[in-house]
């Protein structure tokens, strides 16, 4: 479209469609970061959920597989782990209900420490080497990933006698462990539903008559 100017010449006009405005984003940055960290704990707070149900979940089945593979004791059987921790572990069903009572109370390092040193006493002399590295990596070292408590005389003879493993290169260790546990988990252990369970026998269903 052309104007004819008083000074006789053309001006061309060009016509700009209107667009709408649209909505600025926040240009704040400690606005953006506290709306990302907000994100974050969320995310943070919902994948720790997830993974503690997940685990809750894998520690039942594996509770229920592993005493479930070994037959239920009468109540004369049960009454006898009262007597002593080694009656209790002596039994296979009794072993494995003792470490799922640990489990539920996430304490299961000592029971699987003392099992371990069960195991090293049976292995061929040609392995005690290699098995009694792993059990000091897995139980004795500091920061160890399952780390039980032991004293710092009991914790240095360990050491020691790793120079030139034997059977009885865990002897101290163990013996400390297990007592650690006779006056503790075992006693609640049998004042624990689980146990107490036991002590009745199952109820058998019977069938009403016609």
């Amino acid at each position: 479209m052309y104007l004819k100017c008083p000074e006789d010449c053309f001006i061309k006009r060009n016509i700009v469609a209107i667009r709408p405005i649209s909505k600025a984003k926040s240009t704040d940055p400690a606005s953006d970061l506290t709306e990302t960290e907000e994100k974050g704990k969320k995310g943070e707070k919902k994948s720790l959920a997830q993974d503690m149900k997940l685990r809750l979940g894998f520690l039942r089945r594996r509770q229920t597989d592993s005493i479930q593979s070994s037959v239920r004791p009468t109540p004369e059987d049960a009454h006898k782990w009262a007597d002593s921790f080694m009656d209790l572990m002596n039994s296979k069903y009794g072993a494995a209900l003792f470490r799922a009572f640990l489990q539920r109370e996430f304490s299961e390092e000592n029971i699987d420490f003392w099992s371990a040193c069960e195991e090293y006493k049976k292995v061929r002399p040609t392995k005690m080497s290699t098995k009694a590295r792993k059990i000091y990596n897995d139980y004795i070292a500091i920061q160890a990933p399952k780390e039980v408590n032991l004293d710092s005389t009991t914790r240095t003879v360990t050491i020691n006698n790793l120079a030139n493993p034997n059977r009885h290169s865990f002897d101290q260790a163990q013996r400390r462990i297990q007592g650690l546990m006779e006056s503790d988990a075992y006693l609640r252990f049998l004042q624990s539903e689980l146990y107490l369970e036991l002590l009745h026998r199952p109820e058998v269903p019977t069938t009403a008559s016609r």
